[in-house]
């Protein structure tokens, strides 16, 4: 457990590394109409994390709720998608849905990934299989944390690719692994 959680983090680090450096304006790019800029999938990611963290800490955890994110930025949360995390979210909501400001977004990121991986570098071999009730009732992956953890790093890395290729469309260098 303690490589799945080492790998789990690597992601988020990576990431924060990639879009530390660009501006508010190279986050909030898109080539066209249908892609979502690299602000959206921060905060998608973001909010994988947060709500992942609540999944193993308990209910009422998530920094996005306990602050009030959805009204703070002026989302309209009713279209955010499974759990206001953008999954499932309509394409066009997810294309005219402002994010904040760099600082704000990437203040939000490094305090989910922190919460979330905290909670995932906790779990030791023994629980890998544990079962964890999804917070809406719906068990993924049998509900086994473990592959619960593993099934997010391979999405957590499908979207830091999505980063990377917007990164690189913009003219720069786009790996995240420097």
């Amino acid at each position: 457990m303690a490589e799945v959680a080492r790998r789990y983090c690597q992601t988020h680090e990576y990431l924060l590394d990639l879009v530390e450096a660009l501006t508010d304006e190279q986050i909030a790019w898109t080539p066209n109409f249908t892609t979502p800029s690299i602000g959206f999938h921060v905060w998608h990611l973001a909010r994988w994390a947060d709500y992942l963290q609540e999944m193993i800490n308990g209910r009422g955890n998530q920094v996005w709720e306990k602050e009030g994110l959805g009204a703070k930025w002026a989302l309209a949360t009713n279209t955010l998608g499974y759990a206001e995390t953008g999954y499932g979210m309509d394409d066009d909501a997810a294309m005219t849905s402002g994010m904040p400001a760099k600082t704000v977004l990437l203040d939000y990121a490094r305090q989910a990934f922190a919460a979330s991986q905290d909670a995932v570098s906790s779990i030791g071999d023994e629980q890998f299989y544990r079962i964890y009730e999804d917070l809406y009732g719906e068990n993924w992956n049998d509900g086994q944390i473990g592959p619960i953890i593993s099934g997010w790093i391979s999405h957590d890395n499908r979207h830091l690719g999505m980063i990377e290729c917007l990164v690189g469309v913009q003219g720069m260098r786009g790996s995240a692994e420097g």
